[in-house]
């Protein structure tokens, strides 16, 4: 996996947001403001079934702009194995489609499709999931990955969660941070920082530079055992 690009993640937990806010001067008038909603359903067991399997479904709106408007899916661990013809790694320069290593606990492949919506997110909220993602979308899901029968049945909107952005940071000696604080049900929250490197070398120069600079404000990692995507999920469904 060393060929991929990373972006290396840390997230702080909910009593560590205004700490890191305030250490890194993160002032929310200075924030892009968007509202996320995923697509999700329990299964029998009462886990996030699609998650489960590895995929994601993302909705997002611009909060000031209400034409504004994104779709994601997302394999996270993608099988590399199966991003082949059209969707082999190399292919990334379209613009919507991206592979690369997320690093929070550990290396993980992922590979993604976004894709602009022309109506807002209201109306896509209303129709049937198959019409809110593009055929293209639904043909990447469909090869690359774990072959589900009919995965965007039975789906409900998980959200709405209200996300903060700050772009273009400098932490300490580590400079292009990214920052984004998600806000959701009665107030839980918690903030990432995140920063991509063209290769494995950088990303670990680059993690241990961040992690460092966290320590150095008394900064306390999130230490639950899942993703702040499955941790949403499980709240909102």
């Amino acid at each position: 996996m060393t060929r991929f690009g990373t972006e290396v993640k840390f997230t702080l937990p909910a009593d560590q947001v205004d700490a890191g806010r305030e250490a890194f001067g993160l002032d929310g008038d200075d924030a892009q403001e968007r509202v996320i909603w995923f697509f999700e359903r329990l299964d029998d067991e009462g886990d996030p079934w699609l998650l489960g399997h590895h995929m994601i479904l993302r909705l997002r709106a611009d909060a000031a702009d209400e034409d504004d408007v994104d779709v994601t899916v997302k394999l996270r661990p993608a099988r590399e194995e199966r991003l082949t013809g059209r969707w082999r790694p190399g292919t990334e320069h379209r613009g919507d489609y991206k592979v690369e290593i997320d690093w929070a606990r550990e290396k993980v492949l992922a590979a993604s499709v976004e894709a602009d919506r022309d109506e807002q997110a209201g109306e896509l909220l209303d129709r049937p999931r198959k019409e809110v993602f593009t055929a293209e979308q639904q043909d990447f899901l469909r090869r690359c990955g774990p072959g589900l029968e009919q995965p965007l049945r039975h789906l409900r909107a998980a959200g709405p969660i209200a996300a903060l952005r700050w772009k273009d940071l400098a932490v300490g000696p580590v400079g292009d941070v990214r920052a984004e604080q998600w806000t959701w049900g009665d107030g839980k929250t918690f903030l990432e920082l995140s920063v991509r490197c063209p290769d494995d070398d950088e990303a670990a120069k680059q993690r241990e530079l961040l992690a460092a600079e966290l320590d150095r404000h008394g900064l306390r990692l999130d230490d639950a055992g899942m993703t702040k995507t499955e941790a949403v999920l499980r709240d909102l469904l």
